[in-house]
């Protein structure tokens, strides 16, 4: 059978305040774990896969989907490493799920309609966000903001819902329009599976491109001393 026809897909997501894994077989997503966390991931994140495979191992896995932020660096390093690392050993594709579209498809999966905003953490005091019309296209691309630019941004383009994991924290800062919908939501790996077969019946598998994190900032991080140095030389 061509894999691309009705995939088996094990998704991976370690974007946020969670970490889960997901296995999708043929037309349905059959296994999932999730756990919230805020560390971790390291040692939760291969247990998870090898759970939601079974028995059955890593063998009938036809594609790796992996969530590439934005998030928390930590955890995308992790989750991207991993899913690279599987998809080498088992000699197959790995694909990359945006974390501001799952937010977006879980939103919508409960029947919420019109212009929404996704608010995801920075775990600074700032957010990423991008903002999506009813028909799911981005007014702009996702960007970094304090409070007040996004509220400024939902009332610009009349947004009704505010979804995501950082939206807890932009409610108790800014005063928010009463006609604007809140709902807090941590990612999960099984809309990752999704969205990943998905774009497999749209654009088949040939062209996937091996997976990079959207960190649309610079992590605080810098190499150490003697790498610094070779850098320079």
């Amino acid at each position: 059978m061509d894999p691309s026809a009705k995939p088996t897909i094990l998704a991976l997501d370690a974007a946020g305040n969670a970490c889960s894994a997901a296995l999708w077989v043929r037309e349905a997503v059959v296994e999932h774990r999730w756990e919230a966390m805020a560390r971790g991931h390291a040692e939760a994140l291969v247990p998870m896969a090898e759970e939601v495979v079974g028995l059955a191992g890593f063998g009938d896995v036809d594609l790796v989907a992996v969530s590439i932020g934005p998030g928390a660096y930590t955890g995308l390093r992790i989750a991207i490493s991993v899913a690279r690392g599987l998809a080498l050993a088992l000699d197959i594709p790995v694909m990359g799920i945006n974390s501001l579209e799952v937010h977006l498809h879980q939103a919508r999966n409960q029947k919420i309609t019109g212009a929404i905003a996704v608010l995801l953490e920075t775990k600074r005091t700032d957010f990423y966000v991008q903002a999506f019309g009813a028909d799911d296209v981005p007014f702009d691309e996702p960007a970094v903001m304090d409070a007040d630019a996004v509220a400024e941004l939902l009332s610009r383009y009349r947004v009704c819902t505010a979804v995501g994991d950082a939206v807890a924290r932009f409610a108790a800062e800014v005063e928010c329009e009463a006609n604007l919908a809140l709902n807090p939501q941590d990612a999960g790996a099984s809309v990752v599976a999704t969205l990943a077969a998905t774009k497999i019946a749209t654009t088949g598998m040939a062209d996937i491109r091996p997976p990079r994190p959207l960190y649309l900032r610079a992590p605080d991080t810098s190499p150490p001393a003697a790498d610094r140095q070779i850098l320079r030389g």
